[in-house]
C-alpha cells in the first residue's frame, strides 16, 4: 500500500493537489495501479443532487485481452439515463495514454468524454468527442480537470460563439509538470495577445497564480464584468475592479473574434 501511495503521489504535482476536491481522481488512479497488468475501467458521476461527484469502479469482464475492457456495471446504464455520468475512465498499459480509435468510437457514441491514465508513464489524456455537448454553465459545480476554469472557458466559447476548441486541442488533461507553459503555448497558437486597456467582450483573461501556482482564466463580458469558475465554487460573474486588473497576467483575443 505504501508503494502504491508513492506512485500516486509521484503522478500528482503539488499544483494538482491544490485544484480542489481530487479525492475521486486519486481513487481512479489508485484503482488502475492495483491492476497494472490489465486495463481497468470505471467512470466519474454526479451525486444524486448534482452537488458532488464520485468515481465508480467497473468490473472488466475481458479476461483474454489485457489491452481491452468490457464494461460490466449495471449502475452505468442507470447513471447514463439519469445524465449523471461526467466522464469515462480507463487505464492503458502502454506509455501513451492517447485514446485508440475504439476508445474514441465509444466516447463519441455515448457523447461522453474519456479520461485515460497510463500505468506505465503516469501520464493522462482527457478526450472530448465531437458529439459532446457542454452542460449548462451557470449551475455546474467545480470538478478538477473536468469542470474547472479552463474547461469553463472552452465550453463558454462553444455555447456563446460556436467555437469548438475540441477540434483544435485533443488532450485536455492537466500537464503535471508545466501546466502554465502548456496553456500559454496553446493560447499563442489560437489567440492574439491584447491588453487590459483595449479589452472587449469575449477576450480571455489570464490571471497570475493566487492560491496555487497555476494560472486562472476567465472571460471578459462587458460593462466592466467578467465571468470565471473559481475553485470549489459555481461559475461567478464579477466586476473587473482595480484589484482584479492588478492580478492580470495577460489578455488574449481569439483570432476570429
Amino acid at each position: 500500500m505504501e508503494v502504491l501511495q508513492n506512485k500516486t503521489t509521484d503522478y500528482l504535482s503539488e499544483d494538482f493537489l491544490g485544484l480542489g476536491n481530487t479525492k475521486s481522481i486519486l481513487q481512479s488512479i489508485k484503482f488502475s495501479l492495483k491492476n497494472p497488468d490489465h486495463e481497468s475501467f470505471g467512470f466519474f458521476c454526479f451525486s444524486k443532487n448534482f452537488d458532488n461527484y464520485t468515481f465508480v469502479e467497473g468490473n472488466n469482464c475481458d479476461l483474454i485481452n489485457k489491452h481491452h475492457f468490457i464494461n460490466h456495471n449495471n449502475d452505468f446504464y442507470k447513471y447514463f439515463l439519469d445524465q449523471r455520468i461526467i466522464c469515462l475512465f480507463h487505464s492503458h498499459l502502454l506509455d501513451s495514454p492517447e485514446p485508440s480509435d475504439l476508445d474514441k468510437e465509444i466516447s463519441n457514441s455515448l457523447a461522453i468524454p474519456s479520461f485515460i491514465f497510463s500505468v506505465k508513464s503516469k501520464e493522462s489524456y482527457l478526450y472530448y468527442p465531437d458529439s459532446y455537448v457542454p452542460r449548462q454553465l451557470s449551475e455546474r459545480i467545480f470538478i478538477p480537470i473536468f469542470q474547472d476554469c479552463i474547461t469553463f472557458v472552452k465550453d463558454y466559447y462553444y455555447i456563446k460563439y460556436n467555437i469548438n476548441f475540441n477540434d483544435k486541442i485533443k488532450n485536455w488533461s492537466r500537464d503535471r509538470k508545466s501546466s502554465n507553459q502548456k496553456l500559454e503555448n496553446l493560447l499563442k497558437k489560437y489567440f492574439l495577445e491584447s491588453s487590459v486597456s483595449s479589452i472587449k467582450e469575449g477576450d480571455l483573461i489570464v490571471f497570475n497564480p493566487n492560491h496555487t501556482s497555476l494560472f486562472h482564466v476567465g472571460i471578459y463580458l462587458k460593462d466592466q464584468y467578467y465571468i470565471h469558475h473559481p475553485i470549489s465554487c459555481l461559475p461567478t460573474k464579477e466586476l473587473f475592479t482595480a484589484e482584479s486588473i492588478n492580478r492580470v497576467y495577460k489578455v488574449y483575443r481569439y483570432k476570429d473574434l
